[in-house]
C-alpha cells in the first residue's frame, strides 16, 4: 500500500510538472511519465510471477515431504496414493499449457497460487470449452477474489464458452452484491454480451 502511494505521488509530481512546462520539454515530461508507469507494470509482473512461483515451489515441497514421510514409515501404499495424488494434480493442470493462451495460464497459475496462500483450492470444470477475452478476464479476476475471501473449502469454477460460474461452500450469510444461494453454498454467473444487450438468463446448470 505504501509503494502504491509513493508511486501514485510520484506520478502526480510528474504530471505537475508537465502541465507547467512548454514544448519540447513538456513531450519529454509526458516520455518520462510513459516510462515510468511501463516500469511499474512490469515490477508489478515480475513480482506476481515470482509469488506464483513461489507458492508452486512450496506446493511441491510439502507432497515431497509427505511421500518421503511416509516411505520413513514403511507405509509404501500411503507413499503410492501421494504420488497419484501428485501425478493427477499435474495432468489436471497439463490443458492450461497446451490448449489456451499464454495469457489465460499465467492468470490460471496466478489464481491458483492465491487460492492455495489461503489454503484453498480451485477446481476447474469445462476450460476445454474456454472463449478467452478481456473483459471475462476482468471478471474472473474480481469475482474469484470475492471467492477467495468467502470460501471456507473449494471453489468450484465452471466455464462455458463466454461465461462462468463460481460456487463455494462458506458458513457466510452473506456475501458481495451478485452472490445468490445455490445448491452448494454462494454462487455468482457471468456471460458475455454485446454492449447495449439486456441480461438474459443464466448459466444452466
Amino acid at each position: 500500500m505504501k509503494s502504491f502511494i509513493g508511486r501514485g505521488v510520484i506520478l502526480t509530481a510528474l504530471g505537475a510538472v508537465a502541465y507547467e512546462l512548454h514544448r519540447p520539454w513538456r513531450f519529454l515530461a509526458l516520455l518520462a511519465i510513459a516510462w515510468y508507469l511501463l516500469e511499474w507494470l512490469k515490477l508489478r509482473h515480475r513480482q506476481r510471477t515470482i509469488y506464483i512461483v513461489r507458492q508452486r515451489r512450496h506446493r511441491m515441497a510439502n507432497q515431497l515431504q509427505l511421500v518421503m514421510g511416509w516411505l520413513e514409515l514403511g507405509a509404501t501404499q500411503k507413499a503410492r496414493e501421494a504420488l497419484e495424488t501428485l501425478l493427477a494434480q499435474d495432468a489436471r493442470e497439463t490443458p492450461w499449457f497446451h490448449r489456451i493462451p499464454s495469457r489465460w495460464t499465467y492468470l490460471l497459475l496466478h489464481w491458483d497460487a492465491r487460492a492455495e496462500a489461503k489454503g484453498l483450492r480451485i477446481r476447474w470444470e469445462g476450460l476445454e470449452s474456454l472463449q478467452p477475452s478481456y473483459r471475462m478476464a476482468w471478471m474472473l479476476e474480481r469475482r474469484l477474489a470475492q471467492a477467495i475471501t468467502l470460501a471456507d473449502s473449494t471453489v468450484v469454477v465452471q466455464v462455458r464458452g463466454q461465461r462462468f460460474r463460481i460456487a463455494v461452500e462458506t458458513a457466510s450469510r452473506r456475501a458481495p452484491r451478485g452472490w445468490f444461494p445455490g445448491n452448494h453454498g454462494w454462487e455468482v454467473t457471468w456471460q458475455h454480451r454485446p454492449w447495449g444487450v439486456k441480461p438474459g438468463s443464466s448459466l444452466p446448470s
